[in-house]
């Protein structure tokens, strides 16, 4: 079968990433010509049943690619996985027309999802295709193309540049992506559907591609003897899918985001303090004592503001002292330096750039972080952390005094200057620990919550954190 852009519902801006990269591979001979060294992996990572293998038959297809699959469903020991590798890569190889090695779902192979780390076996697979990528030319007449669900599982010696050099992200569908595929299958039928595609798009939010192809087909299965699917049809096997697959779908990646969000500010938080943490699956945390209590006093110190002592008594002071037992670090005062405050920004971006580094985007989760972010500059700027003559206050500007729109801008400038030079540390740190991140992560899903003695020890062994 024939594929091409066509068969793609939705998916706007990874189509476009697809056609460009179909566009150099047509064209290889022209950029070859200007001295460019074409990709020789690519991998489309994400979601169950978002049509990542989709993508790759249409890239087959548009570039006039023969496909070669690695097929290592029956293959049980390293060795048969390694020679059917070697294998393919060989006959690859031997082929006069351009070809693709297409190795479907590879992180099921490596990494093994049951494990903590590597096994034996996953590392000699690893270092097969290291030597096999490594060896391939920059001509475009092969190329080697992966499918996986989680990025982040993928060891980074084999994603670097110059091995998989092209990686696209093809996630859960959004709203629009959702109308265009509903509406798709919708019209393949002669079943009149009583509710809007638009509507049932609305109503399939977190649904997968495999997963809005169901429901259309269940409806056509349950129709009427004249073909009619009414809403309540609709509904009832909405909630259906919804309940049997969506919600366990939906958490194994929400906590994947998550744990390298956390991973991403514990890492950073390391490198600036070496005081007590618990590593966890909790949101809005940065796994680290010391500067949980710094964003906790900063975004707290509002509330404090605003409350009249006459409304706290010894009873509220003995129930905070038994709430917070063990989580506020020691040395934590209310008393806090200009970088403390740097320290804590650089922190709190770590998680953010870690989704940048694993994901190739950023999500939702973020919100509150960078709010935190925001107080805290806020913060520094009322106590003239910036300068005297760069002080702001929300509280003087709404009472007494209006800044002028210089002043403002002035004040704006150093704070985008501060957050700027912030990313760029976690931004360093995080791209020295891309593997350890992605395998801590791994470890924090499976069991939510790593005390500090056990996170040392798993630190140790995947190779220590680089500063």
């Amino acid at each position: 079968m024939n594929y091409s852009f066509e068969n793609i519902a939705g998916y706007i801006e990874e189509k476009e990433e697809l056609k460009r990269l179909c566009e150099i591979f047509n064209n290889r001979e022209k950029y070859k010509e200007k001295g460019a060294k074409l990709p020789k992996g690519i991998i489309f990572y994400g979601e169950s049943g978002t049509g990542k293998t989709l993508f790759a038959k249409v890239m087959a297809s548009v570039c006039d690619l023969e496909v070669l699959k690695i097929n290592v469903a029956d293959a049980e020991k390293e060795s048969d996985i390694c020679k059917l590798i070697k294998k393919t890569f060989a006959k690859a190889a031997r082929k006069k027309t351009p070809t693709m090695i297409f190795f479907d779902e590879l992180d099921k192979v490596l990494p093994n999802d049951s494990e903590r780390y590597y096994s034996d076996r996953s590392k000699t697979v690893l270092a097969q295709l290291l030597t096999l990528i490594d060896g391939m030319d920059s001509s475009g007449d092969l190329v080697f193309v992966a499918t996986c669900n989680y990025y982040g599982s993928i060891p980074e010696t084999l994603v670097r540049p110059g091995r998989i050099d092209k990686k696209i992200n093809v996630g859960l569908p959004n709203y629009s992506s959702r109308v265009e595929i509903l509406n798709m299958y919708a019209k393949k039928s002669s079943c009149q559907f009583e509710m809007s595609v638009q509507d049932m798009a609305k109503l399939c939010s977190g649904f997968s591609c495999a997963a809005l192809e169901t429901l259309i087909n269940e409806c056509i299965l349950h129709s009427d003897e004249k073909g009619f699917v009414n809403e309540q049809l609709i509904r009832s096997q909405f909630f259906e899918i919804k309940n049997e697959d969506i919600p366990r779908e939906s958490s194994s990646v929400e906590d994947s985001i998550t744990a390298c969000h956390n991973v991403g500010s514990f890492i950073v938080a390391k490198a600036y303090n070496s005081g007590h943490y618990t590593l966890s699956l909790e949101k809005d945390t940065v796994c680290n004592n010391f500067f949980n209590a710094i964003v906790t006093l900063n975004d707290n110190r509002d509330d404090w503001d605003d409350d009249d002592d006459d409304d706290w008594d010894d009873d509220d002071f003995d129930e905070c002292d038994e709430d917070c037992g063990d989580e506020t670090d020691e040395n934590v005062t209310s008393i806090l330096s200009k970088s403390d405050y740097i320290n804590t920004i650089t922190v709190l971006l770590g998680g953010y750039v870690a989704e940048e580094v694993v994901f190739n985007k950023v999500y939702d989760n973020v919100i509150e972080p960078l709010n935190s972010i925001d107080r805290i500059l806020q913060r520094m700027s009322d106590c003239a952390m910036f300068g005297v003559g760069l002080r702001y206050s929300e509280e003087r500007n709404r009472d007494v005094l209006t800044y002028t729109d210089e002043h403002v801008a002035k004040v704006n400038a150093v704070f985008e200057q501060t957050v700027n030079d912030c990313y760029e540390k976690a931004k360093a740190i995080i791209e020295k620990n891309g593997e350890l991140i992605s395998k801590l992560s791994k470890v924090l899903v499976e069991k939510q919550i790593v005390q500090e003695t056990d996170c040392e020890k798993l630190i140790e062994e995947f190779g220590g954190i680089k500063f």
